[in-house]
């Protein structure tokens, strides 16, 4: 995630918040069941599934390839960055 995250990069991560639209969340990887990724929202749609995307979309596997996540593939909201 650019500006804000780089790789090994430490983050508090509160799986009880509410999640709107902006918000830089963690959540698995839809077809890699062992990777986690931080992305961030940027649609809710009708069907309760969230688009997400990187902030560094040139290089970013985010939404746009694997399509939108149900809410069971999403760990929490990402609250702040510790290192």
């Amino acid at each position: 995630m650019l500006p804000g995250l780089k790789d090994g990069d430490v983050v508090l991560v509160d799986p009880y918040a509410d999640l709107e639209i902006g918000d830089v969340v963690l959540a698995r990887h839809p077809f890699k069941k062992s990777v986690q990724i931080i992305k961030r929202i940027k649609e809710i749609s009708p069907v309760n599934r969230y688009f997400l995307v990187g902030d560094n979309l040139p290089e970013s596997t985010d939404s746009r390839s694997f399509g939108a996540v149900p809410p069971k593939h999403l760990i929490g909201k990402v609250t702040c960055r510790l290192k």
